[in-house]
């Protein structure tokens, strides 16, 4: 299983680093990358070009096929915007939201993560 990522600022890849799973960073010059085994999509939150570049990336050939399901990473001082990249690329793909974190999340946040994606039947490598 593998984890697709956006990083802007550091916090989501900093996150990645710490769940210890096979990732991709995908960005806004290489969204156009084929994936051929089962992937969760990690997003922060800061703009609707965020959604935009996801969708290009899951609508690429056969990726919609692999696509479990959606994580996001925010400010809670966004308010009802915490984690609206994520939320909105759950409605439009029909996929679950799966887990939500702060920032590059907590030690405790990376334990419930991993707890999550067990429940698809995703293991981890720790």
């Amino acid at each position: 299983m593998l984890i697709v990522y956006l990083s802007l600022t550091g916090n989501v890849r900093n996150f990645i680093k710490r769940i210890d799973m096979d990732s991709l960073e995908i960005n806004y010059t290489n969204p156009l990358i084929e994936v051929t085994e089962d992937f969760v999509v990690i997003v922060p939150t800061y703009d609707d070009d965020i959604t935009e570049i996801i969708s290009i990336f899951i609508d690429y050939k056969n990726n919609m096929n692999h696509l479990i399901g959606f994580v996001g990473s925010g400010s809670l001082n966004y308010n009802d915007k915490f984690c609206f990249n994520a939320k909105d690329l759950s409605m439009k793909y029909n996929k679950p939201l799966l887990f939500t974190f702060e920032a590059s999340g907590t030690e405790s946040d990376v334990l419930k993560f991993k707890k999550e994606v067990k429940k698809f039947g995703i293991t981890c490598t720790k």
